[in-house]
């Protein structure tokens, strides 16, 4: 959260409170594999798919900065990445998914799940599907069944849960799946790692030093990019996926126009450069996935993030900057090439009930046999992370229990709504302390309120001689690094000599911090939710997944995950009627461009446009640039790209005006221009949704 959700839904006590929480030299990169012969490739089934899942546009909440926040319009699509790895020999699958989205959560994984199972029997399962998010703060919202991020998802009218969006998203990454296995073929995947320097910070120094094996490491971020690339057996290239730790909040907590933020840009411009189109069944298919996001935000913050973590005013170019790091260096790894990975392809999933969940005394940093805790939020939750506070008054982090009186906190806080709620939820809920809970003093006792969810998806899935763990969490730089170094111990003895985590895999839970972090009650800290030995806990259960799968046997689950009935849930009306002055037409021009412009100006249109949840236009666009050729207009730009927004604004009860921006990059070619744009609108008298188009009077670009 770029502010960050999860990190805002502390600033957000403010936002959460219950409802409503630099620029840089470029960065040096190193390849870790520049020099290091490619071992023979095993060769394994590969395929590739990406497919739409951006949804509502508009009238629409975000999850991550918990500010309710109301969208207003788009100014890139969302994806859904799929790869498929399989053995050729066998039925042994893994399916890696990275969607552009703030989570997921576990009714889209359940509702993938069980439509897989509709079309492939038990190919694609539980234990063989890793799906995780980008972490973008301002992409949809409207999909959380647990309260406590359904609070965190409000838009501007306090509504949280959208089923067309819920259902928009789960066929979205099914089609990306559906894409990826039709294109199986026979393939390599190469393993390519790099360093990253001088991309990202850590916003939370107090906690991180605290760590007793902090000086063992070179920095306090994670560094490292992992990629893998596919490639057909013909030589042609399939797509990337790789991961890199950081936080995607270019865009700021008032931003609303949905986007994939700085890893929406990375994955736009190298798809771009691969000339790949997602509306193409077969399009190359680059995937910015995330790992580490709790401690760790781009150097280059956004117009609003604190001092010290300032970017410049202008978000786009924050964006821009923070994603062509990561783009750059993904395509000198994807050009240097790697190690062809060998090997078996495996996988492990177990879901582990949290709470009293026995955690061994080899993983409790010598205290002994422990029982995880009934999930809670402690005080340093409510003022947000370093880069983007709340600023509520009274409340700061490193509030660790008996370090401030409690009740003269609550009375200090100011007057303000904010305040308010605050006081209710300290007061009237959260008072009772939880032993269990250690050095936290609890503000939020989510847990015993039936908020946040108690069954967690831990995974381990295998492609030869990498592995990755999945976490439906935000972890720590230093809880990452102990848990991929206990699962890579283990696994090395059985050919396994690199390992990664996944970051917000397959559900979503807060954070995960050291014991020492924790102990330090830093925003993470407070917001890992079960207490001082989670991250033992899931090293437990990780270095039993691994034990597992180096003995080829099953595993069972802990417990079953359960979903609310949703069906009673109150939902923003939708659409009754769209309507216009009778002198007008729908897709009319209200607003001309500009007779010409300049590389680097923004050309602007506006039209009397309808409702975009009219039609989500999945694989279509509300707005094309066009260009003259030849006496023809032809496409120039779409809404999937970078350069272009489009922004809706309600007037009255029924009329809409439509906004087509394109920012000029410098390399657009002179020559003729116009503007379009496309929607449907609603007949008020028979239901009716009809299409429309305007254009705008052609322009010259000097």
């Amino acid at each position: 959260m770029a502010n960050k959700l999860t990190r805002r839904i502390g600033a957000g006590i403010a936002a959460l409170t219950l409802s409503a929480a630099i620029f840089t030299a470029a960065p040096s990169t190193h390849n870790a594999y520049a020099d290091t012969p490619s071992t023979e490739a095993s060769t394994y089934l590969v395929g590739t798919g990406i497919y739409d899942v951006t949804g509502a546009v508009v009238e629409t909440g975000s999850f991550g900065y918990a500010s309710g926040q109301e969208m207003t319009g788009l100014h890139e699509r969302l994806y859904s990445h799929a790869f498929i790895i399989g053995d050729p020999e066998s039925k042994d699958r893994v399916v890696l998914v990275s969607v552009d989205a703030g989570a997921i959560f576990p009714n889209i994984r359940l509702g993938v799940l069980e439509q897989l199972k509709q079309k492939y029997g038990d190919l694609y399962n539980s234990n063989n599907v890793m799906i995780s998010a980008t972490h973008s703060h301002v992409a949809n919202g409207g999909m959380a069944v647990d309260q406590l991020y359904r609070i965190a998802s409000n838009d501007g009218a306090g509504y949280n849960y959208d089923q067309r969006i819920v259902d928009t998203m789960i066929a979205g990454i099914v089609a990306s799946i559906d894409r990826a296995h039709a294109n199986l073929q026979p393939g390599t995947v190469q393993l390519q790692q790099g360093e990253l320097k001088g991309a990202t910070k850590n916003r939370s120094l107090p906690g991180y030093n605290a760590n007793p094996d902090a000086a063992n490491y070179a920095d306090n971020v994670s560094t490292n990019m992992t990629q893998l690339a596919f490639t057909a057996e013909s030589g042609k290239p399939l797509g990337v996926l790789n991961w890199f730790s950081t936080h995607p909040t270019s865009f700021n907590i008032h931003w609303t126009l949905i986007s994939g933020d700085n890893k929406g840009y990375a994955q736009y411009m190298f798809e771009k450069k691969m000339g790949s189109d997602p509306a193409d069944p077969h399009a190359f298919v680059a995937a910015f996935a995330n790992s580490a996001t709790g401690d760790v935000v781009a150097s280059q913050g956004n117009s609003v993030s604190a001092p010290g973590y300032e970017g410049l005013p202008d978000d786009y170019q924050n964006a821009e900057i923070a994603g062509k790091q990561q783009l750059d260096k993904a395509l000198e790894l994807y050009n240097d090439g790697g190690k062809a990975l060998h090997g078996r392809i495996d996988s492990r999933t177990r879901y582990v009930k949290m709470p009293g969940y026995t955690v061994h005394a080899q993983y409790t940093n010598g205290e002994g046999e422990k029982n995880l805790c009934v999930s809670a939020r402690g005080f340093s939750f409510a003022p947000g992370g370093e880069n983007g506070p709340s600023n509520i008054p009274g409340v700061y982090e490193g509030m660790t229990k008996g370090s401030f009186n409690i009740l003269d906190t609550v009375n200090k806080i100011d007057q303000s709504f904010a305040g308010a709620l605050f006081r209710l939820v300290g007061a009237t809920i959260s008072l009772g302390d939880d032993p269990c809970q250690a050095e936290k003093p609890i503000l939020l006792a989510d847990g015993k309120l039936g908020w946040t969810p108690t069954v967690l998806p831990i995974q381990l899935v295998r492609i030869g001689n990498f592995a990755l763990i999945g976490v439906p969490l935000e972890s720590t730089t230093m809880s990452a690094r102990h848990m991929k170094e206990s699962v890579a111990k283990v696994l090395a003895d059985d050919g396994v000599d690199s390992v990664e985590l996944v970051g917000l895999a397959n559900a979503y839970a807060g954070y995960v911090t050291t014991r020492a972090e924790y102990a330090s009650q830093q925003y993470e800290g407070a917001s890992t939710e079960f207490g001082p030995h989670q991250l033992g806990a899931f090293i437990q259960e990780l270095e039993g997944l691994s034990h597992a799968m180096i003995e080829n046997k099953p595993v069972v689950d802990d417990a079953i995950p359960t979903l609310p009935n949703t069906k009673l849930w109150a939902q923003r009306p939708g659409v009754v009627f769209d309507d216009k002055p009778i002198q007008e037409e729908f897709g009319q021009v209200l607003v001309q461009p500009q007779a010409s412009y300049a590389t680097g100006d923004t050309a602007r249109a506006e039209f009397r446009g309808a409702h975009p949840k009219n039609n989500f236009r999945t694989l279509g666009t509300f707005l094309r640039v066009q260009r003259l050729e030849n006496g023809v207009w032809v496409d120039y730009l779409t809404d999937r790209d970078w350069d272009t927004s489009f922004i809706w604004k309600r007037e009255g009860a029924a009329y809409s005006r439509t906004t087509v921006e394109w920012r000029i990059r410098n390399n657009t070619p002179a020559g003729t221009y116009r503007l379009v744009q496309e929607g449907d609108w609603k007949n008020g008298w028979n239901g009716v949704i009809s299409p429309y188009s305007g254009a705008s009077q052609p322009f010259e670009v000097r």
